[in-house]
């Protein structure tokens, strides 16, 4: 029993070591794969050496440019390079999502060079085409992972954060309009990426909210009802989760809800700070920074 029990350790490490290391070699690998594929084949290209060339030719005779499989291999050659080169990501992005529409385009214009038998069995320049599915997966898993912009003015914020921001949807208020009501269970989780709101507790503004700012959070950790009222000052560009589908999600995927739960500490550390000078002491204040202990208690 005992040596079954130091085995399956053994190879609950290995698996670890092996599973971590394809988590940090993975995505690189997955870039320079790309970069030589790209660049292997744009090379070709020029030189007529692909063996894609005569099809390209045949399916492109009503393009307008000349010498047009010899810029198809420039464009490759450059998709490739800004795989490899990590700060022209986003330009490889942009420039594969232009150039695979026209890689599908045998199968509309000369479908006889890409089927034996419609609608399964491909010839080989059909196969050639279908494999670009696998370039397009690869490029989606790369883009999926690039840090947002928004990295640079949430300095501590994880990896993990920034892709939570990608499951909420981009949504605007107007001033005037209510985010959140008091005493009521807020709908939505809001971050604000533009624009200011007022905090307030019986009509009374106790705090500002800048860009880069939740809404609604204490409410969301604590699952009560929410303890002011957020209205938008200036026109506003926020991003939301509704908090049903965002606390499945959480459930699901651990890791985002830590991310979560230390980027709203970290945002909650800043809004007692941003209060700090004021000494408020009317009631309101208090109630904010009550609020705000209780969500950091909570964190813990």
């Amino acid at each position: 029993m005992e040596k079954r029990s130091t085995v399956s350790q053994w190879f609950d490490e290995v698996e670890l070591r092996i599973f971590g290391w394809m988590e940090k070699s993975g995505m690189l690998a997955l870039r320079i794969a790309l970069g030589i594929v790209f660049i292997w084949f744009g090379v070709l290209k020029p030189f007529g050496l692909s063996p894609a060339d005569q099809l390209v030719r045949d399916v492109t005779y009503w393009s307008p440019i000349p010498h047009f499989v010899f810029v198809l291999g420039i464009w490759e050659i450059a998709i490739g390079l800004c795989f490899l080169y990590k700060p022209l990501l986003r330009l490889g992005l942009l420039l594969l999502f232009l150039h695979m529409p026209g890689t599908a385009l045998p199968f509309l214009l000369l479908p006889e060079r890409c089927w034996q038998v419609f609608p399964y069995a491909l010839t080989l320049e059909g196969q050639y085409i279908v494999k670009n599915l696998v370039l397009v997966a690869a490029a989606l898993v790369i883009g999926g992972r690039i840090r947002h912009r928004m990295k640079g003015f949430i300095p501590f914020a994880s990896d993990e954060f920034m892709t939570l921001l990608n499951y909420g949807s981009w949504c605007h208020a107007d001033p005037g309009e209510v985010l959140v009501e008091r005493g009521e269970d807020p709908e939505y989780l809001y971050f604000i990426f533009g624009g200011r709101a007022e905090v307030k507790v019986d009509d009374e503004v106790v705090a500002m909210l800048a860009p880069h700012q939740f809404v609604g959070e204490m409410s969301f950790l604590t699952k009560e009802p929410a303890s002011a009222t957020v209205v938008a000052s200036d026109p506003l560009r926020l991003i939301r989760w509704s908090r049903t589908k965002l606390s499945t999600l959480l459930s699901e995927q651990p890791k985002l809800l830590l991310a979560l739960q230390a980027t709203i500490s970290l945002d909650l550390l800043a809004k007692l700070r941003s209060n700090e000078p004021h000494e408020t002491t009317t009631k309101g204040g208090e109630a904010m920074g009550q609020a705000d202990l209780n969500g950091l208690n909570s964190l813990g």
